[in-house]
């Protein structure tokens, strides 16, 4: 049996990983361009509005917003949805502290619940025992493209008048049934950071259909 690299055997990479991000003079034209135009903020530019509701229709939804990044995003969905104080949000255990630091941000109690082994998304039987009466919204965070369940999260909400806000910060052009994911809840949150499968280095969207 071939000794582990670790232990001195043949490593199974031979090369080091490309460098990400990756891009080329298309993303520099796009860059001077706006350079030139001056229209670097959204008061005068339209170049992250435009890009914002091209890619909430890509994903099925009706209205997309540009965001400083994917945690904004979320913060900006809990609070057009009125919850606060008191209130306590459903979050899974495993994600970026985003998911929960944004119930946080709006004065919520985040409640971690589980997640599904296959998937490692949200777990929705674990969400459904830890609704109270004080629960207002199930924060679904689709991991590494895989999408959580959203006919059983969907159902879930509808029947406990929750609201459910997508964390897809992981998730860009994941589909579930044909349509994209962020469009299935009452807000789709997408991150744009340096690490995330689509980059600008920084920023995020927040796409709806209310």
């Amino acid at each position: 049996m071939d000794l582990p690299a670790v232990l001195g055997g043949t490593p199974v990479r031979q090369h080091d990983y490309p460098s990400w991000p990756v891009w080329d003079e298309h993303e520099r034209a796009g860059l001077l361009g706006v350079l030139d135009a001056g229209g670097w903020w959204q008061g005068d530019g339209s170049e992250a509005a435009t890009f914002a509701q091209e890619f909430a229709t890509y994903h099925g939804a009706r209205f997309g917003m540009a965001f400083t990044n994917g945690t904004h995003t979320i913060e900006a969905a809990l609070a057009a949805c009125d919850i606060g104080e008191g209130d306590e949000v459903i979050v899974p255990a495993m994600t970026f502290v985003a998911s929960a630091s944004a119930a946080l941000a709006v004065n919520a109690t985040p409640i971690l619940v589980d997640v599904d082994p296959d998937t490692l998304c949200i777990d929705t039987e674990a969400a459904r025992a830890a609704i109270t009466p004080r629960t207002r919204a199930i924060i679904a965070v689709h991991v590494a493209g895989a999408a959580a369940d959203l006919d059983a999260l969907v159902a879930l909400c509808s029947e406990h008048g929750l609201r459910l806000i997508e964390d897809c910060a992981h998730a860009h052009g994941t589909f579930w049934r044909g349509r994209g994911v962020g469009s299935w809840g009452d807000f789709g949150s997408f991150s744009m950071q340096r690490s995330k499968l689509m980059t600008a280095g920084e920023g995020g969207a927040l796409i709806c259909n209310d």
